[in-house]
């Protein structure tokens, strides 16, 4: 009789949401080998196998398997076929005979957005009972909800810190804190350190920061390693950014579908069909950027990905009917960090000039009221 062979597990890396995922599939007994960081040599293995017509964040995750099929990986995890509704969903189908026609075999494991079908999945990979399934997951959620809560006072935090750099520092080892954590009760002692650390930075209450909105595929929105880390080299450069798009956002849009729905509606008058991905969501967080008057938009999107590129010249009717500052990032292979870093400070110029002569309107529009009153 043949002995069953140990899955050796692997996953595409997601940004800081890998920490969350990787003690999941550890705590349900699953031994994990991660992919280096995102790098251009992991870029490059992906992109020499990837098919032609794919966007980007499928030669990014193809690297990263190559690299640990090496190590003794025997099992992939596919978390990109949740939901969806683009290429994306047929990654995992894709990714599994691009590597089998390359020689390499290695078994592929689909998530699937019904809950029965993912505890089908880690029932067939795992030997957890169904309380410790539960106990992870319930880990897993709180980590994800701290990951996601952790960026959003850093979006706040970094363009108003007194000393630079400091944000990031807590970041980074809060982050590292959180991976190293195994259970609930360790996890609530870190969240109660880094959320008291990040409390106690120095900042200048009274600074005038700018605001930007960020939008896009979700990939390449939250992942820093592929985005070259926007967040944070505008937010040191006094820029504010906000974004809706995150795990979080995705997961109520799979439990509430009415969501896409209302979104639809308001957006109908710009789109009247859903384009697959987060289109939609794109145009309705665009609105939503210039109805709280912010001072500029970015745009994220990998190279290829339809969805993204239909609702672009969308995008770009509402930045003429409100002349907002926009800039929209078309990331792949050949994008270099020296290239984005130059349209970023570019944009940061137009983003601060745009802020200052609204601000200057106003003060105008201010001195001649009581003129106007006056006259009246």
């Amino acid at each position: 009789m043949a002995i069953k062979e140990k899955p050796v597990v692997t996953f595409a890396r997601w940004g800081n949401y890998t920490i969350a995922f990787k003690g999941l599939f550890e705590q349900l007994g699953m031994k994990v080998i991660l992919p280096p960081k995102t790098n251009p040599s992991i870029v490059s293995e992906g992109a020499k196998i990837a098919p032609e017509l794919f966007c980007f964040p499928m030669k990014v995750t193809l690297g990263g398997y190559l690299a640990v099929i090496k190590q003794g990986v025997n099992t992939i995890l596919s978390m990109q076929n949740v939901g969806g509704s683009c290429r994306q969903k047929y990654y995992g189908l894709i990714q599994e005979k691009v590597l089998k026609d390359g020689g390499y075999e290695v078994k592929f494991v689909d998530f699937r957005a019904t809950p029965r079908d993912i505890y089908r999945m880690i029932k067939e990979n795992s030997d957890a009972s169904d309380k410790q399934i539960a106990a992870a997951f319930y880990v897993f959620f709180e980590k994800l909800f701290l990951i996601e809560k952790i960026e959003k006072i850093a979006q706040k935090l970094r363009p108003r810190e007194i000393k630079k750099g400091g944000t990031e520092k807590i970041v980074r080892e809060g982050l590292a804190a959180i991976e190293k954590t195994a259970n609930l009760k360790d996890l609530l002692k870190a969240k109660k350190e880094i959320l008291s650390l990040l409390n106690k930075v120095e900042i200048d209450k009274n600074k005038e920061v700018f605001k930007v909105g960020m939008m896009g595929e979700i990939y390449t929105v939250t992942d820093p390693s592929i985005n070259f880390d926007l967040e944070a080299k505008l937010g040191l450069d006094g820029i504010e950014i906000h974004r809706q798009m995150n795990v979080s956002y995705h997961m109520k849009k799979l439990l509430f579908p009415w969501i896409d729905w209302a979104i639809q509606r308001r957006i109908n008058h710009y789109l009247k069909s859903t384009v697959g991905g987060h289109g939609r969501d794109a145009i309705s967080e665009m609105l939503d950027f210039v109805k709280e008057d912010f001072d500029g938009v970015i745009q994220i999107l990998p190279f290829g990905c339809m969805p993204e590129v239909t609702v672009r010249p969308i995008l770009e009717k509402i930045r003429q009917e409100n002349n907002i500052p926009f800039l929209s990032l078309s990331l792949d292979e050949q994008v270099a960090e020296a290239g984005i870093n130059t349209r970023l400070e570019a944009f940061a110029d137009v983003v601060k000039n745009y802020h200052f002569k609204k601000q200057k309107n106003l003060k105008r529009q201010e001195n001649l009221k009581p003129l106007n009153e006056k006259i009246i």
